[in-house]
């Protein structure tokens, strides 16, 4: 039996998604840093640039309390890893990401669907 070749397919998703999608910046936490003259915590992040289709969720998945109102699908090239709590920059609007799943057949990631919310 032939094994599929998962890293093609990535790098087609990728392809597909720079050709039909738009740049955004992935953003992700690192670490919190502590002022102690003002008592403040100030993230600070990793910022890496990637490419994302991002569309409005269709009317039917809108549900009030998981999917809100003005919530954003977003299919993320597999080059960033996304996870929960990251913020993406799309076209100029910050998101954080609400939830995420990564669509990775045989543990290669191909893209990750993403659950995007303004801030």
């Amino acid at each position: 039996m032939t094994a599929f070749n998962y890293p093609a397919t990535a790098a087609t998703a990728t392809r597909l998604l720079k050709r039909f999608g738009a740049a955004c910046t992935i953003k992700h936490p690192t670490c919190t840093a502590y002022d102690p003259d003002t008592g403040t915590m100030t993230p600070t992040y990793t910022s890496t640039p990637s490419t994302a289709a991002v569309f409005d969720f269709a009317q039917k998945y809108i549900d009030g309390t998981l999917i809100l109102q003005g919530d954003k699908q977003a299919y993320c090239a597999p080059g960033v890893a996304v996870v929960q709590g990251d913020s993406v920059t799309w076209q100029g609007i910050d998101y954080t990401v609400i939830a995420v799943k990564p669509v990775s057949p045989a543990g290669v990631p191909v893209l990750f669907e993403a659950q995007l919310r303004g801030q």
